[in-house]
């Protein structure tokens, strides 16, 4: 799964100044996902349905992407100008787009507590056809038009990154380039990971997650703000270091709402890592304890209502949440230990603590 959690519409906690460039990013994104409703609209009235519901997928999330970017341009000294928020709608239309994608995969049809883009063409095909919202041919035809709407994101995104400043544009998109084929790489290996008699080494969840969620999320927003903001190559390398623990620390949130938190809290199918055998940090720890052959065995049977309910309480009995937990905080402790030793700004290593205790907040 890609983390997609609540710490508030926007990045209230941030400086003003931030803030309010925050809010202008997210009129960009919103002029921009209008525009393409409106072309799409123009070709065939009845598909523009298809970028409203993009639309709906996009905007009111945390914007977790470009208040990292904001936060380096504002740190260094650069401009919190259009440039900067041009490339941040194009990183917020990349997590877009792997968002869709990845519910695919994971065969959920909510997000947020609502309908994700698959869900409502499930839905508006039960409501012309007569059948169920869970009917497998309107299942699978939703899943395929959502492929088609985050396709149509990720094509916008290479056409706004292209738009970056002549002097980094190249980097800019080597960047966006890197992030997307790393989430690609991520997302195989986390699929593969689950496959019956895959037991994959702690190292290798690691590898999946940095791949799927620290470079994209982390890394290429902090690299991108300290390419337009012209920061000092030691603390760039700096960024790149400490991005990949905290994206890291980051998945392993996600895996722990994953397993254990409340639907209202997540806001989208919680059990459909169990459900799916997904090798997560949370099962990493688990297999380090004691009870960890009951646990297994409960993943080889029937995962229903009643298996994933046995195999969370057993999950929650071994201390795997805790062990992850613990896992994650030294992750984020390693990362600003670092910064702090590179001579990162205070106020960016202050806005980065902010982000990732609000983060860590919503899994104790």
């Amino acid at each position: 799964m890609v983390f997609n959690g609540g710490m508030g519409t926007l990045a209230d906690t941030s400086p003003a100044l931030l803030r309010g460039w925050l809010l202008g990013v997210e009129r960009e994104l919103s002029d921009v996902l209008t525009h393409l409703t409106g072309r799409i609209r123009r070709m065939h009235p009845d598909a523009a349905a298809m970028g409203e519901a993009l639309s709906r997928a996009a905007l009111g999330g945390k914007l977790i992407r470009p208040r990292l970017l904001g936060a380096v341009v504002e740190a260094y000294g650069g401009v919190l100008g259009p440039d900067a928020s041009r490339v941040s709608v194009a990183l917020e239309l990349l997590h877009t787009c792997l968002v869709v994608h990845d519910d695919v995969i994971d065969d959920d049809l909510t997000r947020r507590g609502r309908p994700n883009v698959a869900g409502e063409f499930a839905a508006l095909h039960a409501q012309r056809s007569g059948q169920r919202v869970d009917h497998a041919a309107g299942r699978t035809d939703a899943k395929g038009i959502a492929l088609i709407a985050g396709d149509l994101a990720l094509a916008t995104v290479f056409r706004l990154a292209q738009q970056a400043p002549e002097a980094v544009r190249e980097r800019v998109c080597d960047l966006v380039d890197e992030a997307l084929v790393a989430s690609a790489v991520g997302e195989y290996l986390d699929v593969v990971q689950s496959w019956p008699g895959t037991q994959p080494s702690e190292g290798d969840i690691r590898a999946a997650a940095h791949l799927k969620t620290s470079v994209y999320s982390f890394e290429t927003p902090l690299l991108v703000g300290a390419l337009l903001a012209g920061a000092p190559a030691t603390h760039v390398e700096a960024l790149r270091a400490a991005a990949r623990d905290m994206g890291e620390a980051y998945q392993v949130v996600d895996d722990v709402l994953g397993a254990f938190a409340h639907d209202t809290v997540l806001g989208r199918e919680i059990a459909s890592d169990l459900e799916n055998h997904r090798e997560t940090a949370v099962i990493a720890a688990a297999r380090t304890t004691p009870n960890w052959p009951r646990i297994d065995a409960l993943r080889s049977g029937p995962l229903n209502v009643h298996g994933v309910a046995q195999l969370r309480h057993e999950l929650l009995a071994s201390g795997a949440r805790e062990l992850a937990m613990g896992k994650a905080d030294d992750l984020l402790e390693n990362a600003f230990i670092s910064l702090e030793r590179a001579g990162v700004p205070s106020s960016l290593r202050a806005e980065l603590v902010q982000l990732l205790d609000s983060m860590l907040g919503r899994a104790r």
